[in-house]
């Protein structure tokens, strides 16, 4: 929250550096180490109420290491991992009561799921650990409909790329990147489940995304892999038919097959399926014009 924003809505308020008790007033933190201290008798009842739940919003998200490493990039993961998958959801329409028990539903549809992180009112983060990589788009493009059908809700779903613990950018740097082009898109009304594929290649016709450090993250990647550059343009060239990309590298289909199955473990990007093959061909265009 910006303090400059909340003084014009609340002009006797006052900032702070560190938090205080104080009887009769109610303390909401802010961003950069600040707090904001607002006199309870100045409050309507739902303005109460809301900052009541902000800032038990805000403990919750304090209290889980999870939320500080990858959304903050603050601290250590809280367990070893190689990979790690996110998948947003915005709830455009949903029922209080339901709320609970759809949560509980949807972490049962990941069994290698670490946790989830509510990071908006209306928005939540799943986080999926990959090591034992596991496909779960087929999953919830099969269950959207009697999910919301069941639960009273309206979904936004975002399948978000594979990352590794090690790579060549803070990893909550690249997900805070995901986080910004995933609510570009539902704010504009959109919804259903999509991959980060399709998002992507979205964002390069509306242009309201930078995702620079996201494409140089993977354009590297493709780049440090045996073969995976080559097998991209050949793929491309033939339709992403996998007996006349073979031939045409002169690999046997099933040393082809292997390599396009170790790219998706990576990477979760399916060299098969047009919208993921057309997303690594245009990271590798600088690289062949």
């Amino acid at each position: 929250m910006l303090a400059k924003e909340l003084l014009d809505w609340f002009p006797e308020a006052q900032i702070s550096d560190q938090p205080i008790e104080k009887l009769g007033y109610l303390t909401l933190p802010l961003t950069s180490q600040q707090w904001i201290l607002l006199e309870e008798t100045n409050l309507t009842e739902r303005e109460k109420q809301l900052i009541t739940l902000l800032t038990q919003q805000e403990q919750a998200r304090s209290l889980n290491p999870w939320y500080s490493y990858l959304i903050e990039g603050k601290g250590q993961a809280p367990q070893t991992f190689k990979k790690i998958q996110l998948v947003y959801c915005h709830l455009s329409y949903y029922q209080q009561e339901n709320l609970a028990s759809w949560l509980d539903m949807m972490q049962t549809l990941f069994p290698n799921c670490q946790t989830v992180l509510q990071v908006g009112v209306q928005d939540y983060v799943f986080i999926l650990q990959q090591d034992k990589y596991s496909s779960v788009r087929s999953i919830l493009s099969d269950t959207i409909e009697a999910v919301e059908y069941d639960f009273g809700l309206r979904l936004s779903i975002m399948l978000g790329q594979i990352w590794s613990q090690t790579g060549y950018q803070a990893l909550s740097d690249l997900i805070q990147a995901e986080r910004d082009l995933f609510k570009t898109w539902w704010r504009q009304g959109h919804q259903g489940v999509n991959t980060f594929s399709q998002l992507y290649l979205w964002s390069l016709g509306e242009g309201l995304v930078d995702l620079r450090i996201i494409k140089d993250y993977l354009r590297q990647l493709i780049l440090d892999q045996d073969q995976i550059q080559e097998i991209i343009l050949s793929l491309w060239e033939n339709s992403a038919v996998l007996t006349k990309t073979a031939q045409q590298l002169y690999l046997h289909r099933n040393s082809l097959q292997y390599k396009i199955d170790k790219w998706e473990e990576l990477t979760g990007l399916q060299l098969k399926e047009l919208t993921d093959l057309t997303l690594c061909y245009q990271l590798i265009l600088p690289d062949i014009l």
